[in-house]
C-alpha cells in the first residue's frame, strides 16, 4: 500500500509545471490538448513518441464537482508532477446492465478550467475601492475598475475589519451570502462561521426542482422515477421536455437506450426536437414553454369523456378512490368546496369552460389530435410512463404543473406499477431510479437528507432563520424598495451593505443579472473567492484564489444509482490559493470565533468518516451492511481516528480505485417502483400528507403559499396563464395581435456549460456552440440567417447572439443556453456573451423558484459589428506569472 502513502507534494505540480501550464493556457484552446479516453492502470503506457513510456505514472480518481446531474468518473494520470491525461472508469467490464460510469466531455476539460489562464492566482483588491463603505467604495466603478495584487494578511484583515463594521452598523442581516450556506458534509466555509458570528442573510428559492421542491412534500407526489431495470419493462415512455443527451451527458440516454433495445416505444414532448429525441424517440409532439398545464389538463379531458370501464377503460379508478382525494365531488376532504373538484373544473362545470384538447391547443400549440392521441395511449397502455425533467416546474405556472402531472398520472394509472412511472426525474444523480434504496453515502444532497448521509460535524442553523431573501426579490429589495417577504411571510427591510460570495457565480446564475449589477454597485463591499474570475468575481472589490477539489484531500459523493465516488488530491495548491476552510480559519482569528467550533474535524477526517458510514445493500435485498472494511493498519496509513470494521471492500482498494459500482442483472432483488409500497396498501404506507394520500384537493398548498406571501393558488389543479407566458405575447389575445415582446425564450442546457462552470474553458468554446435557436419560419419572416448576429431583448435586458436557424424548434419559441458569463458593453448596456439571465427576470412566484423558462422577448437584426467568436476571446487573466 506504499503507493497509498505518497504525499501532495512528490504527487503535486512543480513551479516548472505550473508555468508551463499557465503559458499554454494563455495561448489559445489548441495549446491545452484534448483530453484523450484512455483506460486506467496501464501495464505499458505509451509515450508521445510512440515508444514504451518507463514513467507509468499514476492514476488518482478526480472530482468531477459540478452539478449536471450525470456525476461521471474521471481519473487522472500524473507523472513528474504534471497531469498529462484524464481517463475514465474501468473498475469493471462494460455491459448494458452494468455500464461503466464514464466521464463526458465536459468533466474531460477539466484541466482547461483548473490550469486555465484565467485561474485566479493571488488575492486582490480593486484600485478604486476603499473600506468604510460611502464615496470611498467608488461602487459604480465595480466591473471595470483595475486590479491590484495584496498580501493574503492585508486581504483578510480588509475582510475583517469590514464585517465587523457592517455588524456594528446594520447587525448580522447587513451581510448577504448568495447561494445558501451548504452543509452537505459539514462544510466548512464562510457561512458556517456567519452562522456561529450570530447569522447572515441568505438568499433562498434558487432550485434545480422549481416548484417540486416544496409541491412534491404538499401533494405527496416525490421526485422519483422508477429504477433502470424496471423501466425496460415500459411498452411506452413519454419523455417530457428531458434531454438527457445535452444535459446530463453520462449514463441516463445510455439507460433510455437499453430501453429502447428492449422495445419500448418512446415519445418525445418539447418545445424542441432534441439530441434525445433524435437518439430514442418514434414520435415527436410539440409544445409551447410554460403551457403544460394545459395540456395535461387537455389529455384529462380525453380521459375523463371517453373513458368507459367496460368497453374502453381508461381510467384507474381503484388508484383514485383508494390513494388519492380531490378527484371528483364525492372524494373530497372534509369541510371542502365540492365545486372546487378537479373532474368538474376538467368539464367546465362551474366555470363553463371545458379544458377540451381544442382548448387546450389554443394555448400549448399542440395539435388537438395529437393531444387526443397521446391521452388515449397513455390510459389504454399497461406498462407506460411519463418522464419529465424539472424544466417545466422552473416556469410562472411551476406548481400547477406538478399538481397537474400527478393527478393525470393517478388517472391514467401510470403510479406505483412495474413498468409504470410518472414523475420528475428529479434531475441529479442522486435521486434518480430511487437510489438511496441501494447505496447509503455521500456528501450529494445530504443537506437535504440528513437522516441518509448523516453529517460528520455539528449542524449548525443560521440564528436569524427567517431572514432568507428570496431569490426573485434578492436584486430588486436592494435597488427598487429595500423590502423583501421572509420565510415566515412577514415584510422585512433590506439591510445589506456587504455581499460575500463563495464559489458559486449567482450573480450570473440568478435572474435579473442587470439588476444584480445595481445592487452590487450599491454596497459598500462585495468580496468574493473563487477558482476563476467569474460574473461575481468581475464585480467585487476583493477577490481571493481559491482551490479547487483537486487540490483537496477529496470528497465522497454519490454516482448514478449504483455507485458510490471517491475522490482524493491529485496536485498540490496552485499559487497561492487556499480551501474555503482555510479562508473561513483565518477569518475566525480574526473576528474572534474560535476555530474548534468552526471545524472540529480536520477534512481529512470528515471524509474518511463518510466512507466508514458508507452503506451497501446486501445480496438478498432485506439490508444493509458496510460497504469498506477497516483495520487499525489502514487507520494509521491513512493517519485519522476511527474503529475498525467489516465491511464488503477494504477502505485502501476503494481511496485507490475511487469508485464502487453495485453489480446489477435482471431478475435481481434490487429493482425498485415508485410509490409501489403506497399503492398496494396506501393505509399501511401512507404518504406524509394531511390525508396520508396523494391529495388532488391540496389545502396544505393553500396554506404554505399563503404563507410564503406571494402569490396565491387554487386547492385543485388548474392552468394559469404564468407572468411572461405565452399569452403576453400578444397586446390582444382574443384578436392575436402580437405585442412589443412576440417570441418566447427559454434556456436550454448545452454541451459546453454545465450552468456557468466551463463557461470559460476554449475547448469547450470551440467544440459546441452558443447560439440563439430559431425557427425557419420566424428567420424567414424577418429575412434572418444563420451565423448573422442578432439583438435580442426582453422587458429585464439585452443580448447579442449568432443565430442558428433551424426546423426543429416550434415557431414562435426561442431558445438558448445557459451559463455564459456576462460580459457588458459598458456604453450600450448590452450584454456579448449570451447571458440568458439578462432577459430574465425576477418575477415572483407562489413558492419563491426560478420561472426561468417563461420569458418573453423581441429578436431583431444588429446593425454593429458582429459578434466574434467566443472561442477567439481573451481570457479574464488578471496577473500573468512572469
Amino acid at each position: 500500500m506504499e503507493e497509498m502513502k505518497s504525499s501532495a507534494l512528490e504527487r503535486g505540480m512543480s513551479r516548472r509545471s505550473l508555468l508551463k501550464w499557465a503559458g499554454l493556457a494563455t495561448v489559445g484552446s489548441a495549446a491545452l490538448g484534448a483530453t484523450g479516453c484512455v483506460g486506467f492502470n496501464e501495464k505499458t503506457p505509451i509515450s508521445d513518441t510512440g515508444d514504451v513510456d518507463e514513467n507509468p505514472g499514476e492514476w488518482i480518481p478526480c472530482s468531477c464537482w459540478v452539478d449536471c446531474g450525470s456525476k461521471g468518473f474521471n481519473k487522472a494520470l500524473v507523472k513528474n508532477g504534471e497531469v498529462v491525461r484524464l481517463g475514465t472508469d474501468k473498475s469493471h467490464e462494460d455491459s448494458p446492465d452494468c455500464p461503466q460510469l464514464r466521464g463526458c466531455a465536459r468533466g474531460r476539460s477539466l484541466r482547461g478550467m483548473i490550469f486555465g489562464a484565467d485561474r485566479i492566482k493571488y488575492p486582490m483588491k480593486r484600485k478604486n475601492w476603499q473600506p468604510g463603505g460611502g464615496e470611498a467604495a467608488h461602487g459604480e466603478l465595480r466591473g471595470r475598475d483595475e486590479w491590484e495584487r495584496i498580501s493574503w494578511d492585508e486581504a483578510l484583515d480588509l475582510i475583517a475589519g469590514e464585517i465587523e463594521r457592517i455588524l456594528d452598523t446594520y447587525g448580522n442581516e447587513g451581510i448577504l451570502l448568495p447561494g445558501g450556506v451548504p452543509q452537505r458534509m459539514g462544510d466548512v466555509e464562510i457561512g458556517r462561521l456567519m452562522y456561529i458570528k450570530g447569522g447572515c442573510l441568505e438568499q433562498t428559492g434558487a432550485v434545480s426542482s422549481g416548484a417540486w421542491t416544496e409541491m412534491a412534500k404538499l401533494i405527496g407526489m416525490p421526485e422519483e422515477q422508477n429504477d433502470r431495470m424496471d423501466m425496460r419493462s415500459s411498452d411506452v415512455i413519454v419523455l417530457w421536455a428531458s434531454n438527457p443527451a445535452w444535459s446530463r451527458a453520462g449514463l441516463p440516454n445510455y439507460q433510455y437506450l437499453q430501453c429502447r433495445d428492449a422495445g419500448v416505444k418512446f415519445i418525445c414532448v418539447d418545445p424542441f426536437y432534441t439530441p434525445t429525441a433524435r437518439a430514442l424517440t418514434d414520435d415527436y409532439i410539440p409544445i409551447r414553454p410554460g403551457t403544460d398545464s394545459a395540456m395535461l389538463l387537455g389529455m384529462a379531458y380525453v380521459l375523463i369523456s371517453q373513458d368507459d370501464p367496460s368497453t374502453n377503460p381508461l381510467i384507474d379508478w381503484d388508484f383514485l378512490e383508494r390513494c388519492t382525494i380531490g378527484f371528483d365531488a364525492d372524494h373530497m376532504p372534509e369541510g371542502a368546496d365540492p365545486k372546487d373538484n378537479y373532474k368538474d373544473y376538467v368539464l367546465g362545470t362551474y366555470d363553463g369552460v371545458p379544458k377540451t384538447p381544442e382548448w387546450a391547443s389554443e394555448i400549448c400549440g399542440t395539435p388537438a389530435k395529437d393531444i387526443e392521441r397521446l391521452a388515449v395511449l397513455l390510459g389504454s397502455t399497461e406498462r407506460a410512463s411519463v418522464i419529465m425533467s424539472s424544466a417545466p416546474a422552473r416556469t410562472g405556472s411551476g406548481a400547477e404543473l406538478c399538481q397537474n402531472l400527478m393527478t393525470f398520472g393517478a388517472m391514467a394509472g401510470l403510479i406505483g406499477k412495474p413498468g409504470c412511472c410518472c414523475a420528475s426525474d428529479g434531475g441529479h444523480a442522486g435521486f434518480q431510479g430511487l437510489s438511496y434504496s441501494l447505496l447509503k453515502g455521500g456528501q450529494q444532497h445530504a443537506h437535504l437528507r440528513r437522516e441518509t448521509f448523516g453529517c460528520p460535524i455539528e449542524w449548525i442553523n443560521n440564528p436569524l432563520e427567517n431572514r432568507k431573501v428570496n431569490v426573485n426579490q434578492m436584486w430588486t429589495s436592494i435597488v427598487d424598495d429595500r423590502n423583501y417577504v421572509g420565510l415566515d411571510g412577514n415584510i422585512y427591510e433590506n439591510k445589506v451593505h456587504m455581499i460575500y460570495d463563495r464559489q458559486e457565480n449567482f450573480l450570473n446564475q440568478g435572474p435579473a443579472t442587470m439588476k444584480g449589477i445595481e445592487a452590487y454597485r450599491m454596497m459598500d463591499t462585495v468580496v468574493a473567492q473563487n477558482l476563476v474570475m467569474t460574473t461575481t468575481c468581475k464585480y467585487a472589490d476583493i477577490v481571493l484564489p481559491v482551490t479547487s477539489p483537486w487540490e483537496r484531500y477529496g470528497d465522497v459523493t454519490k454516482g448514478m444509482r449504483e455507485s458510490l465516488l471517491w475522490f482524493s488530491q491529485v496536485v498540490d495548491p496552485l499559487f497561492e490559493c487556499k480551501s474555503d476552510a482555510e479562508i473561513a480559519a483565518e477569518l475566525a482569528d480574526r473576528i474572534g470565533v474560535d476555530r474548534q467550533v468552526l471545524q472540529p474535524k480536520t477534512e481529512k477526517q470528515m471524509v474518511i468518516d463518510l466512507v466508514a458510514a458508507a452503506q451497501v445493500i446486501k445480496e438478498d435485498g432485506t439490508d444493509f451492511e458496510n460497504l469498506v472494511s477497516i483495520t487499525e493498519d489502514d487507520l494509521a496509513t491513512l493517519g485519522v481516528e476511527g474503529t475498525p470494521q467489516e465491511g464488503r471492500i477494504p477502505i485502501l482498494d476503494f481511496k485507490r480505485e475511487g469508485i464502487y459500482s453495485l453489480e446489477r442483472s435482471e431478475g435481481d432483488k434490487y429493482t425498485s417502483v415508485a410509490l409501489k409500497s403506497f399503492r398496494d396498501d396506501p393505509e399501511a404506507n401512507p404518504r406524509k400528507t394531511a390525508s396520508g394520500k396523494l391529495e388532488i384537493y391540496c389545502q396544505a398548498a393553500v396554506d404554505k403559499v399563503h404563507a410564503f406571501g406571494f402569490k396565491e393558488i387554487a386547492p385543485s389543479p388548474r392552468y394559469v396563464p404564468p407572468v411572461e407566458g405565452y399569452e403576453e405575447t400578444f397586446s390582444n389575445w382574443d384578436e392575436k395581435i402580437k405585442g412589443d415582446y412576440p417570441f418566447q425564450i427559454y434556456s436550454l442546457h448545452i454541451p459546453r456549460h454545465i450552468h456557468s462552470n466551463f463557461a470559460n474553458v476554449p475547448k469547450m468554446r470551440e467544440a459546441f456552440d452558443h447560439p440563439l435557436y430559431m425557427n425557419t419560419l420566424d428567420a424567414d419572416r424577418l429575412g434572418m440567417e444563420t451565423g448573422e448576429t442578432v439583438l435580442i431583448t426582453s422587458k429585464w435586458g439585452q443580448c447579442l447572439r449568432p443565430l442558428l436557424v433551424t426546423e426543429t424548434i416550434m415557431p414562435g419559441v426561442l431558445a438558448m443556453g445557459q451559463g455564459a458569463w456576462v460580459e457588458i458593453d459598458e456604453e450600450t448596456g448590452i450584454d456579448k456573451a449570451g447571458c440568458m439571465n439578462v432577459l430574465c427576470g425576477p418575477n415572483v412566484t407562489t413558492t419563491g423558484y426560478q420561472a426561468w423558462n417563461t420569458c418573453i422577448c423581441n429578436v431583431e437584426k444588429w446593425n454593429g459589428e458582429p459578434l466574434t467568436p467566443d472561442y477567439l476571446w481573451d481570457s479574464r487573466e488578471v496577473f500573468k506569472e512572469d
